[in-house]
């Protein structure tokens, strides 16, 4: 990495003497940063001529207020990108908005399809984005940003773009001389700025697309975001206060501005809206962005950091934080909204505990979207500068806060109170090629509520899910004057204590795994819980103990239970689980697979990461250990995928 570094800086680069630019690329130059390297620049950055920045790696400047970023018209800084989790970042620190001048190109795939038809959720990071910058990356008449009637023409329009207006709690569309544009098509700051939320069509007027976001990929060019606040520029920080307090009438049949019923659009996946919406249903609830070309980390924003690890937020009141994953999500007031199963992270006493908090899920990438839901209007501040990471991890607890700092791989307690720490059973389905088909929660602290609450708690609610629990009476089972899918469920751990959760499958079609993982605390625990068990009770009545990462065959749908801990005079099973039984692991150098003794014979599939099949045996004998055929000389990633002769399956992922 420091030699990298060291030949970029001497060799392709040249310093200049004053101080507002340390760092020049004459022209003709040609500059390319590959993959994981670190280029830091202690000042500006200034291009000249035809000169071209290929950056497949990491960018920090880090500058003061005399210092400048000039990127001349003539020239290219490209932020590339290779895949989803392998793309160019720029990091910009200390140089104020007016000091930035030019503009980078920045490539983009996302991670999400939202939905077949749906409109794609997305960030636009760059400062005083105009309409014209917008049609040049979706190409000339691929954009309605002319007509704004209130009708299929205009607003409804399928290749019509919005913004969403947290004051008003609606979608306001992009268009000149619209409500945040003028007739050139720049944005007002009032409205707009690079942690604005946006939603972007993906099909043209006539019903034919325009964009497939996570194969397609897409160049977006803007000015980078300064983080200097001042100046009547502000790019990085929200006030989280005022988002729409009006009424939305019961159960959202009030109308906006447009005409449009509450109930066609707002969702909000923290709270219930069956058998009627929850008294903060879709209030206190803010949309925003990541407005940098860095990732952002939000797993610190709700805690209280001392000292130089904070990220300078302490959002004591925050519920948590969610954004859309490959879900249908289609905005049509004729026909009701379709929201999919969102990527939820609850917090208590401020640590995120429960819900989607592995390592990269609190993570949003560059052009990334999300939301922020607060219990109650006490106004808060959010300032997303010191929550920039290079890293697609996040930063591990009591580590003082750098762009470059280590990423999360232990526990922390300290800070959460004995009564608020959370702990959680990740219930993760998978389909036959090990692809994640859906997933749910079930978490327990003492302080946690049992049973339905107006507030929502440690829940969140969805629709249309393949695996889900449902709200649990005081005694255990399911409440039937509630229907919700739960997402996230939760119980007290002592009153609810060897009490079932109802664990449902709607899945026919095909077998399927459950596999599941442990949480405390906030942080994953392979080695199991401080204290007690969680149990799955299987629909012949028998329990089995929950250990993280073991797995189970199953197909059909199915009607189970959680437990956390175990039933007086409970029935516990013995080697339900895959991994108890046939295991793929490391020996002696090579990678086998040992076998289950109920498995006769067996077929082993292996594959490469990128779904292609690498080998396959079949009528393997399982009374001895198989050696997976491998090139043992290269470093990579494989899918191991082993099919005994009755269906049952195990997939591990293995890294050689």
């Amino acid at each position: 990495m420091i030699r990298k570094l060291f030949i970029i800086k001497l060799i392709l680069f040249n310093s200049i003497a004053f101080s507002q630019v340390l760092t020049y690329v004459g022209n003709s130059a040609l500059v390319t940063i590959q993959s994981q390297t670190l280029v830091y620049n202690g000042g500006g950055l200034q291009t000249a001529g035809s000169a071209v920045v290929n950056n497949s790696g990491n960018i920090m400047i880090n500058g003061v207020a005399t210092d400048v970023l000039n990127v001349a018209s003539t020239s290219s800084v490209n932020l590339r990108l290779a895949s989803t989790t392998d793309y160019g970042q720029l990091y910009i620190t200390g140089v104020p908005q007016a000091n930035i001048t030019g503009k980078v190109n920045k490539e983009y795939t996302s991670d999400f399809l939202n939905g077949t038809t749906g409109r794609q959720q997305i960030a636009l990071p760059f400062y005083n984005f105009t309409i014209p910058e917008l049609v040049t990356a979706f190409g000339a008449g691929n954009l309605n940003v002319t007509n704004t009637t209130n009708n299929s023409s205009g607003r409804f329009n399928l290749s019509s773009a919005f913004w969403w207006n947290n004051a008003r709690a609606r979608f306001d569309q992009i268009a000149y001389s619209g409500t945040a544009y003028d007739a050139a098509g720049n944005p007002s700051a009032t409205f707009i700025n690079p942690m604005t939320y946006y939603i972007m069509p993906r099909r043209r007027d006539d019903g034919t697309y325009m964009w497939v976001p996570t194969t397609d990929k897409k160049t977006f060019t803007g000015t980078p975001a300064s983080d200097v606040i001042g100046g009547g520029i502000n790019n990085i920080q929200m006030t989280l206060a005022g988002a729409y307090t009006g009424g939305f009438g019961i159960n959202g049949n009030g109308t906006n501005y447009f005409g449009e019923k509450y109930y066609s659009y707002i969702d909000d996946p923290f709270r219930s809206k069956t058998p009627n919406w929850s008294s903060d249903y879709g209030l206190n609830l803010y949309q925003m962005a990541n407005p940098f070309l860095t990732n952002i980390d939000l797993k610190f924003i709700g805690a209280n950091e001392t000292g130089n690890a904070t990220d300078g937020n302490n959002i004591s009141n925050i519920v948590g934080v969610a954004y859309y994953g490959n879900n249908q999500i289609n905005w049509d007031i004729r026909q009701g909204s379709t929201y999919g199963t969102a990527i939820v992270a609850l917090a208590t006493s401020g640590v995120f505990q429960s819900g989607d908090i592995t390592a990269n899920r609190l993570i949003i990438k560059p052009m990334g979207a999300f939301m922020v839901k607060l219990n109650n209007n006490t106004s808060q501040t959010l300032n997303l500068s010191r929550t920039r990471r290079f890293k697609f991890a996040s930063r591990a607890d009591g580590l003082d806060y750098s762009v470059t700092a280590a990423k999360s791989n232990y526990t922390a307690k300290e800070g959460i109170p004995a009564d608020k720490i959370v702990k959680q059973v990740a219930v993760v389905m998978y389909d036959l090629d090990g692809a994640e088909l859906d997933r749910t929660y079930y978490a327990v602290s003492p302080t946690s509520v049992t049973g339905h609450t107006n507030d929502g708690g440690t829940q969140s609610f969805v629709e249309g899910k393949k695996i889900y629990t449902k709200e649990e009476q005081p005694n255990g089972g399911e409440d039937y004057n509630y229907y919700d899918q739960l997402y996230i469920n939760e119980a007290n751990q002592i009153d609810f204590k060897s009490k079932e959760i109802p664990l449902f499958i709607q899945y026919t079609e095909q077998p399927y795994q459950l596999k599941f993982e442990l949480y405390e605390a906030g942080e994953r625990v392979e080695e199991g819980l401080s204290d007690g068990s969680f149990y799955l009770k299987n629909n012949n009545g028998q329990f089995v103990k929950i250990v993280d990462g073991e797995s189970l065959s199953m197909n059909g749908n199915q009607q189970l239970g959680l437990y956390y801990e175990l039933p007086e005079g409970a029935t516990l099973g013995t080697g339900n689980f895959n991994n108890s039984q046939t295991v793929i692991a490391k020996k002696d150098a090579q990678w086998t697979v040992r076998f289950a003794k109920n498995w006769n014979k067996a077929t082993v599939e292996v594959y490469s990461a990128a779904g292609q099949l690498l080998n396959s045996k079949s009528q393997i004998s399982t009374s001895t250990d198989y050696t997976i055929p491998l090139n043992y000389q290269a470093k990579s990633i494989f899918v191991v995928k082993a099919i005994s002769d009755k269906g049952e399956v195990v997939i591990k992922k293995i890294v050689n």
